[in-house]
C-alpha cells in the first residue's frame, strides 16, 4: 500500500460520525474501531467509522479499513481529516500487506496491497516520510521473517542483509573462519549441525556529528529450529522459520532508520549485530552435556540443545559490549513459557537499566506495541550454576520461571546497560508476519535527543 499525498478518484472512502447528521445517526451503534459500508455507488464506495480519540483507536480504525478494501476489491483509498492521522495511516499500511511471492501465477486472490493507494487527510509531509520509513522497515521484517527455510538461511539472510547497504549504512559479514577466530564458540557449536554454517551479521549507521552515544540491536537469528538432538515434536516443528524474527526486527528497524537518518538525533550511533545459525541435526551438531566456551571466556554446558538461542545471542552480545556499545537492545523469539505469561500480542521487558526500560516502555507504546517488564530474579540463575563442570548451563530442563531464567542467562554476557525483549509468538500472528519490534525500536532510536 502506497501513500499518496493527493486523492486520486478514489473507489473507497472513509467518512468519520461527526461529519453528517446522516452518518451521526447511522454511526451511534459503531463501536471505536469499527468499519461499516455506508453506501455503494457505480464508481465508489464510502465507509464510515467513529472518529478516533486516541492512536490505539486510530490504528484499529486503520485495519478495519485494510481489511474493507481488500474484501472490496479497492484499489484507491481516501481518509477524511482526523486526529492521529500517521496511526492510522502506518496501521493501515502495515495491515494491507500480503506475502504473495511463493503464490503460483494467476493464482486468485485480492488485489495485491503493493498496488494500493492511501490519502490520509491531514497528514503532514513529515509525517508521511515518517510512516514510509518505518513501513519499509517492517515490510523488509515481515518477508525475512515470512520466507521459508529453504530460501532464508544464514548465508541468505546475510545477502538480504547486504542490500540494505548505502553510503549511510555500512554492512559487514563474518563467516564462520571469522567467527571461530573471535572465539564464538557458542554460536559456532549451535550451527555444527547445518551445512550452510554460521554468519554473524553487521551493519552501522554512523552519528552525524560527533558521536556521543552507540545503541546496538542485537537479533536472534535462527533460521530454523529443529530442536537439534533435543529434537522438537513435529507440531513443535512447524513453523520455526520464525524464529529468526527478533533478527528480522532488528535488520527491518536498520532500513527504518536509514531512511529516517534526518531524523536520528545527531551524534548517535547505531549498531546490529545478528547471530545467524540453523540448529540442525548432523554428524558434527551439539550434544546435550557438550561444553563450549563463549566469546567472553565463560564456558557453558549444553543441557538441552533447544535452548540455542541464548548461546547466539550470547556470543553476539559480547562482540556488541566489546565493540564499545554504550547500550544494549535485544530481541529474540526465545521462550514459549513467554507465549503462555503474556500472550501474542505483548513482549517481555527484561533491563538492568531503569532509564533504558521506561524509555523502551515509551517507545513501545508510541509504536503500539506492547511490553510487559518482568523481573531479572537473580537467585533464579543458580540451577544453571550448580551440577555442572562448566561455569553455566544453558537450561536446568525447568519450565517454571524459564523467561527469567533465560534472560539471566543473557544478562552474563553483558557489560552495559541492557534491555532483552522476548518476542516469542509476536513475530507471526494467524499465520501472517508481524514485522514486531520494528516500530519500538525505531521510536527508541528517535527519541534518544
Amino acid at each position: 500500500m502506497h501513500l499518496t499525498t493527493q486523492p486520486s478518484s478514489p473507489d473507497l472512502t472513509l467518512h468519520f460520525a461527526a461529519s453528517t447528521d446522516a452518518a451521526g445517526r447511522v454511526g451511534q451503534s459503531l463501536k471505536p474501531g469499527e468499519l461499516r459500508l455506508l453506501a455503494r455507488h457505480e464508481a465508489h464506495d464510502e465507509a464510515l467509522a467513529l472518529a478516533p480519540t486516541t492512536p490505539a483507536d486510530a490504528r484499529e480504525v486503520g485495519r478495519a479499513l485494510a481489511k474493507l478494501a481488500r474484501e472490496l476489491g479497492a484499489s484507491a483509498l481516501s481518509v477524511d481529516e482526523c486526529d492521529f492521522p500517521a496511526a492510522l495511516a502506518g496501521a493501515a499500511a502495515a495491515a494491507g500487506w500480503q506475502d504473495r511471492r511463493y503464490k503460483g501465477e494467476g493464482a486468485a486472490g485480492a488485489l495485491e496491497s503493493g498496488e494500493m493507494q492511501l490519502h490520509v487527510s491531514g497528514l503532514s509531509e513529515a509525517e508521511r516520510r515518517r510512516v514510509e520509513g518505518l513501513l519499509r522497515g517492517v515490510t523488509f521484517a515481515r518477508e525475512l521473517t515470512s520466507a521459508p527455510a529453504n530460501v532464508i538461511n544464514p548465508a541468505t539472510l546475510a545477502r538480504e542483509a547486504r542490500r540494505l547497504a548505502s553510503e549511510h549504512l555500512q554492512v559487514e559479514v563474518w563467516d564462520e573462519s571469522d567467527i571461530q577466530a573471535r572465539g564464538m564458540g557458542l554460536l559456532l557449536a549451535v550451527a555444527a549441525g547445518s551445512e550452510t554454517g554460521p554468519r554473524l551479521i553487521r551493519l552501522t549507521l554512523p552519528a552525524r556529528g560527533q558521536r556521543r552515544k552507540v545503541i546496538a540491536l542485537v537479533g536472534k537469528g535462527i533460521t530454523f529450529d529443529t530442536g537439534g538432538y533435543s529434537l522438537k515434536a513435529a507440531a513443535g516443528m512447524y513453523g520455526m522459520k520464525n524464529d529468526m524474527g527478533g533478527a528480522a526486527a532488528v535488520l527491518g528497524a536498520m532500513a527504518a532508520l536509514s531512511e529516517l537518518r534526518e531524523q536520528v538525533p545527531e551524534g548517535v550511533e547505531v549498531r546490529a549485530y545478528v547471530a545467524a545459525a540453523e540448529n540442525m541435526v548432523g554428524p558434527r551438531a551439539m550434544r546435550p552435556g557438550d561444553i563450549y566456551r563463549a566469546a567472553n571466556g565463560k564456558t557453558v554446558e549444553v543441557t538441552n540443545t533447544d535452548a540455542e538461542g541464548r548461546l547466539v545471542l550470547g556470543d553476539a552480545l559480547t562482540v556488541a559490549c566489546d565493540e564499545g556499545a554504550t547500550e544494549i537492545i535485544d530481541l529474540a523469539t526465545l521462550t514459549g513459557v513467554k507465549v503462555s505469561a503474556l500472550g501474542n500480542d505483548m513482549a517481555a521487558l527484561f533491563c538492568n537499566d531503569r532509564a533504558l526500560a521506561a524509555g523502551l516502555a515509551q517507545a513501545a507504546e508510541s509504536a503500539g506495541e506492547m511490553v510487559w517488564e518482568l523481573p531479572l530474579h537473580r537467585p533464579y540463575l543458580r540451577g544453571y550454576q550448580k551440577d555442572t563442570l562448566a561455569d553455566l548451563k544453558n537450561s536446568d530442563m525447568q519450565p517454571a520461571g524459564a523467561s527469567i531464567k533465560a534472560a539471566l542467562f543473557l544478562q552474563e554476557f553483558v557489560t552495559r546497560p541492557w534491555a532483552h525483549l522476548d518476542i516469542a509468538g509476536n513475530a507471526e500472528k494467524d499465520s501472517v508476519a508481524t514485522g514486531w519490534g520494528v516500530g519500538t525500536l525505531v521510536e527508541y532510536v528517535l527519541a534518544q535527543g
